[in-house]
Parts: C-alpha cells; structure tokens; sequence
C-alpha cells in the first residue's frame, strides 16, 4: 500500500504541469458552461454582507489583482532562489534544498504562491470555482508529501530540524516583520523573473476587469504569459540532464571532522561560562560540546549544518550514558577493543532514527573507533604515512615527545626534519590543489590566491614541534602517531576526572542540524549569552559573514561573548559593527599564544554590548 501510495506520488510529481492545467480546463469549463448564469462567488459574498452586485464584482476583481501581485512577487522571489533548471526539472532535486529568503518563512513558497493565485482567480467565477483551490490543494499535497519524502531521504536530520521550524504554505505572523531581511538575503534575478512571471499580467487585466465588469480582460491579458510558463517549463523540464550529475558537496557526504581541532581551553578561558549561560556552539567533532558542560551551563546548543557531525555526537553521548569510562574509551577508539560492534547495539536504541541508519551502514568505523573515522582524519593518516613512515622519522618523532627542552627540539627540527622530503612534501600533500580534492572546494572560495599552504602550514608545524609543549599536545600527537601519547594528555571530555559531570548533565545538550543564519532567526531576541563558532566565517562571504554577525547581535544578551578562530581567511567584524561589537583583542592574543591547535592563524574574542547602540 505504501508502495503504491509512493508511486502515486512520484507520478504526479513528474506530471505535475499537465494535472495542474487539467483542473484548471476541468473548472473553467464547467463554470463558463454549466454554471455561466450563476453569479460570481465575490457577487454572493457581497450579496450577503448588503454590498450591490456591480460593486462586490469590481471588489472581487481587485482583490483577484491584489493577490496576483502577492503571487507573482513570492513566485518571481522563491524562482530566483531556486532557479529554473532545479524548479523546472519534472524529477525532484535532491543535490540541495534552500533555507534562505523566502525559504525562511514557509517551505513551499511556489506552490503557496500558486494558491494565493487560483484562489483569487476562483473568486471570480461561479461557487464551482472554489474546487479549483480544492482540487489544487489536495494535489499540491501529494506533490509535497513526494518532495519532502525525498529530501528527507537524501538530508535526514537536517531537514527534519528544517520541517519542524518552518512552516509548510502558511508563514508565522511573527516572521513576517522580518520579510524585507529575508528579502536582503536573497533577492529577485532575472532568471526569476523570467520563468516565474506567468500571473503578471493577470493584474492589468482584472484591474481593467473591475473597470469595465469583464472577466474577460483578465484571461486576454493573462493567459498567453501562463502558456509561454508552460511552454518553457516543459521544456528546461524534460532536458536532458548534464552527463555526469554534481557532485554532492564532500562536507555533507559524511562525517567530516572525527574530532574537534581547536583547543577548548582557550575558548573556555575566554567564554567564562557558568551556570546561568546558554551556549550556541558548532557541533564538529562534538568534543568541546561535551566539554563545556565542565561549566556547568545551563544549555548547550550543539549546531552543525553536516548532520553527520551531530550523529558523531550523538553516539558520543550515548556512550558517555550507557558505559563506564574505560567503556568510553574503548568504543571510541583511545584503548584496543575487539568488541566494538557489539557495543554498538548496546547503545543503538538511544540514538535518532536518522542516526541509527546513518551508524548501521558503517560498520567499519565503528570497528576501527569513531575518532578515526573522518575526512580529517584520513587525511591525516595519509600525511602521517608520507611523512613519519617511509623516510625514516618514527624514531624522530619519540625524541621530540620525550623532549621538553624547546631549544633541543628546534635542534632536531633544523637539523633532522626539516630536510629535502619534508620541504617537497610540503608542496604536495599540503598545497591548495590536493586539499581541494580532498575537501570542499567552499573551503577555499574566499581565500587569498597568493597564499601558498604549504608554506603556511610547514611554519605552524615548526611552531607545534618546537615552541609549543609537545608531550601534553594531543592535537600534534594524533597527528603523527595516529593516537594520542597517553591517557594522562587526553582531550577533555574523555579524561577520568571529567567523565561523571559529563555523564550528569547531558541533557542540557540540544543538538540541531541547520544551518546557522537560518537557526538563529528562530531565536528570541537576547536568549544566548555564549558563542563558539570555530572557523565557520571562512566559508562565508564579506557580506554574509556582517549578515551573520547581526543576527548573531540580536540573539546575544548584553554582555554575551564571542569566540572564533581564522585558518586562512581573515575575519574580523567590520567597521559597521564597532557600535555593537568590542574586540578583547590583548585577551585573544595572549590565549592564542598558548592555542594547543595550533593549525589556526588568528584567535577572536569579542563582547556584544547593546546598551552602547547607536
């Protein structure tokens, strides 16, 4: 029965143009013919409110105008987010699904906009007119229930948080004040307003139309626009799709991050949570989430917009709940374990659905431990591989973790690691062309073209083997040993010490998969005082990134702190936010200099003090 339901569906999706025009001649017939000598549904309403017929039709037609326009501008706007090829296609598009614009206030804004259309036009037709936005509604029903099935197929999670916060047709009345900030996001195009101006001219025609008292101006002037949509439409519809199909973007194809690559201390030392704060921190490897409850916040909120990461997370958090410590660190990967499968569906039942099926078809991180199991790092592995293994440094790198004397180890750096392979494979294994294949290529949008990485990243290596503690490094040691040193220098939230307070106050986590500018626009006005946003801003451009922070200055309570770090791209807050933001840049800079990641090229700490607003 579900089958069949799906395939139901799926068939009225792809034929979606042809059912939706067949309603539209099955009621326009039957009200030009059948019902012709019945008055207009606008002439009764008016009718029974004492309003004269001639006056309640002219009131229809402008009304019928009004809504057209409404109609035409959500269209045009949700057309030029969504563009023509992916709204077009008569398969459903699963590579994405938007967040942004008119996407932040309902979910389906074409089709609401279709029925904001067919509604005012059925005002101008006999009672059997209202099945058109009937019939509509019940197809336009089907239509969604296929699409968001797909989507939450391919997304999971993250559109299952998305489906919860937003409406489906109808936008909440407290969002609409905050339309012409989504209208800023994301605006019209001419792609847009090409392929989605099909009710344009239906407002001259039901204007002159409640001039003259004539229905008929209204379908002179509006239908040829509606048959060149549809001529259009069929045809971008059943183009051939490109030979080879996009690829997904690496960040959402699996768990990018294993474990989190900044050091908590620092942002620990900076943030000074305690226990009346609400944290909003990005999920990554979900370990600073889990440390922060050290702090005893009263919330944390775990956001990421890869749903992967917060399945990470979430089996982080199941073991924490349903193991002892030496459990823990067994599933995860710290201590050898044979058993870790087994382990596994011990702790299945107190994961999400989604999270379930994602763990259930990766079998093989669950056996090798789930803090090796990321894009990161296998890179990682890989650079290990190249560097420590083939050419002899094993036995360097246990003279460097046995030595504390920094100016021994800069020795052994000049003398002994940095030779001939090390300065080639610095140009290799750490340039922009294999870290572009090996991650999103967004990661590098905004990036300097002139920067080399090898360079940038050989002198942070310099840095961690000889200015920085290497014994107590965890960072530096799993990357060239693939473990960490000893449990004594573990990170955080898996030492002995920590394990109970984390275990007792795991449900102050909330865990959210979305994206950032989209959740924070759920939130109340001043409901957040502490921010960890990693290295997120890098991604974004100059005039995302001040959007970003703006938002971020209306969910901050006075006195609420930001912390963030620059791996490449520098990103500091503009000129334009220096009424709302104060730098602690003496405070970010003597944090920085004790950074144990020490991969990232600027540390950020700011204050939001909105009393100072002007």
């Amino acid at each position: 029965m579900a089958s069949m339901s799906l395939k139901i569906q799926k068939f009225e999706f792809e034929n979606r143009i042809f059912i939706s025009f067949g309603f539209v001649l099955l009621v326009c017939g039957l009200s030009f013919s059948v019902f012709a000598a019945e008055p207009e549904t606008a002439v009764l309403l008016g009718t029974a409110l004492g309003i004269p017929a001639r006056l309640s039709l002219a009131a229809g037609h402008l009304a019928a105008a009004l809504l057209m326009a409404a109609a035409s501008f959500l269209r045009i706007w949700a057309g030029s987010v969504l563009t023509s090829r992916r709204m077009m296609s008569f398969k459903v598009k699963t590579d994405a699904f938007c967040a942004c614009g008119p996407y932040r206030l309902v979910r389906h804004p074409i089709y609401a906009a279709d029925y904001v259309a067919f509604f005012g036009f059925a005002l101008c037709l006999p009672p059997v007119g209202l099945l058109l936005p009937v019939f509509l509604f019940v197809h336009y029903t089907q239509l969604i229930r296929y699409e968001e099935r797909s989507l939450l197929g391919e997304f999971g999670s993250a559109y299952a948080e998305y489906a919860r916060r937003t409406p489906r047709l109808l936008p909440h009345l407290v969002r609409l004040p905050r339309l012409g900030e989504a209208f800023g996001e994301e605006g019209v195009t001419r792609d847009g307003l090409r392929h989605n101006a099909l009710y344009l001219t239906f407002i001259p025609g039901f204007l002159l139309a409640a001039l003259t008292g004539e229905l008929a101006w209204a379908i002179i002037l509006g239908v040829p626009a509606v048959v060149d949509w549809a001529v259009v439409h069929t045809k971008i519809g059943t183009a051939k799709e490109a030979a080879a199909p996009a690829r997904k973007k690496k960040v959402f194809a699996d768990i990018l991050y294993a474990n989190c690559w900044e050091d908590p201390r620092p942002d620990r030392l900076a943030l000074a949570i305690g226990p009346e704060d609400t944290v909003l921190s990005i999920t990554s490897g979900g370990c600073n989430v889990l440390t922060f409850l050290l702090d005893d916040p009263r919330r944390v909120i775990a956001l990421d917009l890869n749903p992967h990461q917060n399945h990470l997370l979430e089996l982080k958090m199941a073991a924490f709940r349903g193991l002892s410590h030496a459990g823990v660190l067994e599933f995860v990967g710290v201590r050898e374990s044979s058993s870790r499968r087994r382990t596994y569906e011990q702790l299945r039942p107190a994961l999400s659905q989604q999270a379930a099926r994602f763990w259930d078809a990766r079998e093989r991180a669950i056996d090798r431990g789930v803090i090796h199991g990321g894009r990161y790092e296998g890179y990682m592995r890989l650079l290990r591989k190249s560097v420590v293994g083939p050419f002899g440094k094993t036995r360097l790198v246990r003279e460097f973790f046995e030595t504390a004397d920094s100016a021994e180890r800069a020795r052994l750096f000049r003398e002994r690691w940095n030779d001939l392979w090390w300065k080639l494979l610095t140009r290799v294994m750490l340039s922009r062309r294999v870290n572009s294949v090996l991650f999103d290529k967004a990661f590098f949008a905004h990036l300097d073209r002139d920067l080399s990485f090898g360079r940038h990243f050989a002198q942070k290596a310099e840095r961690a083997l000889v200015e920085l503690p290497v014994q107590e490094n965890y960072f530096l040691a799993y990357i060239l040993l693939g473990r960490f040193a000893s449990e004594r220098h573990l990170p955080p939230y898996l030492r002995e010490e920590n394990f109970a307070p984390i275990r007792d106050r795991l449900d102050r986590v909330e865990v959210v998969t979305d994206s950032g500018e989209h959740f924070l626009s759920t939130l109340p006005d001043s409901s957040v005082s502490k921010f960890n946003f990693s290295n997120i801003f890098e991604w974004m451009s100059p005039a995302a990134y001040e959007r970003f922070l703006r938002e971020t200055v209306r969910v901050a309570r006075d006195g609420a702190r930001l912390v963030y770090r620059n791996l490449l791209v520098f990103r500091e807050h503009p000129p334009s936010l220096d009424g709302v933001l104060h730098s602690q840049g003496r405070l970010a800079k003597s944090l920085q200099a004790e950074d144990l990641s020490f991969i990232y090229d600027n540390y950020v700490v700011e204050d939001v003090r909105k009393e100072t607003r002007t």
